[in-house]
């Protein structure tokens, strides 16, 4: 792991945190960087204007200096109308739904959704999923060149993810053709114990496949064909309305 993966690590532990604030021990166990790694990266980061230190609590937050660029991001990344594609979504399913993206470090959960159902699953953003035992990862993975997709499951196996570890890889690209013939991804059980879901690809101007949306619920909500149909109809419409934006 390179400079900038640290320092962009320290800065999303801190923006997850409670409050959005941590101290230096708080985020060297968040990040698993040692103690002095972690101040001396906390420090640098004080210096470029991205983080502020509380002298009287010995916490660190992020600056109000770097609102300016997230609202540009925001804007560039046309977040708001991500936002209002996938709460339609939720209101039309009735189920968490969230949007996932192709990195190279795995797919990660980037906008999340969430049921307003008593019973339901959460998502939460910013977390890398398994590529061969998740919905979204599939989804993402049948339409994209089988290397990469080996590589993103080794690359999974040797962090260790105690999920992914349970998740079997035979008959991967045999699943993977399944996937593209039927043009959905579903889940059952196997990559949390409980949980079912369905995901489809979103293609981009290029017709490349780097994101997907999910629909997860608890239970067997989605073991019924009908349901099933009904909840792959609503993925794909704002699948297709997603991909002007990206």
């Amino acid at each position: 792991m390179n400079y900038l993966q640290k320092a962009f690590k320290v800065i999303s532990s801190i923006a997850r945190m409670e409050n959005g604030e941590g101290t230096v021990q708080a985020v060297s166990e968040e990040t698993g960087f040692p103690m002095s790694t972690t101040h001396r990266i906390l420090n640098e980061l004080i210096e470029c204007n991205v983080l502020v230190k509380q002298e009287d609590v010995k916490r660190y937050r992020l600056c109000l200096a770097v609102i300016p660029l997230v609202q540009e991001i925001l804007k560039k990344t046309h977040v708001d109308s991500l936002r209002t594609i996938m709460t339609e979504l939720r209101d039309t399913t009735n189920e968490t739904v969230f949007l996932s993206e192709l990195t190279h470090e795995g797919i990660a959960s980037v906008l999340t959704v969430e049921s307003k159902r008593v019973f339901s699953f959460r998502a939460h953003p910013g977390v890398y999923l398994p590529v061969h035992c998740t919905a979204a990862g599939l989804s993402i993975a049948a339409f994209n060149d089988f290397g990469l997709v080996a590589k993103l499951v080794a690359r999974a196996m040797w962090q260790s993810d105690p999920y992914a570890g349970h998740c079997s890889s035979e008959n991967l690209q045999k699943r993977l053709e399944t996937i593209r013939e039927e043009g959905y991804a579903f889940c059952d059980n196997e990559y949390e114990p409980g949980l079912q879901a369905l995901a489809v690809p979103v293609f981009n101007e290029d017709k490349e496949v780097k994101a997907s949306i999910t629909a997860i619920a608890p239970g067997a909500r989605f073991s019924n064909n009908p349901t099933r149909v009904r909840i792959v109809e609503a993925l794909k419409k704002s699948a297709n309305a997603i991909k002007k934006l990206i």
